[in-house]
């Protein structure tokens, strides 16, 4: 499955407080309740590739600050080290780098990453492990 399609909505059922009883109940949805959902799902689809990239940059980016330090002329580790976390952290950059073109369309609709079930935290790439310069 890629992209999720249009769909038009129906009723469902609202569980709410009754201001009478103070108590949770079921209800029918209103009609304007349907809409306010209808017009959330249409925008939410609308956008849906701008989202979905947006959330995997946010989840690289959001990484980035716990592997700072590996960066850092004091870290020490090996250059070997040091590269190989350098490599990891580009990689974190660039988990939506190239998924759109100029009118955020997708530049492969047939990619694994447009499925809605696509989980982004289970492909990230494995974290390097520190490797330090020897003690002198």
């Amino acid at each position: 499955m890629a992209k999720p399609t249009e769909q038009v909505l129906e009723k469902g059922v609202i569980n709410d407080k009754n201001p009478q009883t103070g108590q949770r109940e079921n209800r029918p949805e209103t009609d304007e309740e349907l809409a306010e959902r209808q017009e959330g799902y249409d925008n939410w689809l609308k956008n849906y590739y701008i989202n979905k990239t947006s959330f995997a940059e946010s989840v690289g980016l959001g990484i980035l600050p716990a592997t700072d330090w590996t960066q850092l002329l004091d870290s020490n580790l090996t250059d070997a080290s040091v590269a190989e976390f350098a490599s990891y952290r580009k990689v974190l950059k660039e988990l939506s780098k190239d998924k759109l073109d100029g009118a955020n369309n997708p530049t492969n609709p047939d990619d694994d990453f447009w499925d809605e079930e696509y989980d982004i935290h289970a492909n990230l790439p494995i974290e390097p492990t520190p490797v330090y310069k020897p003690e002198e």
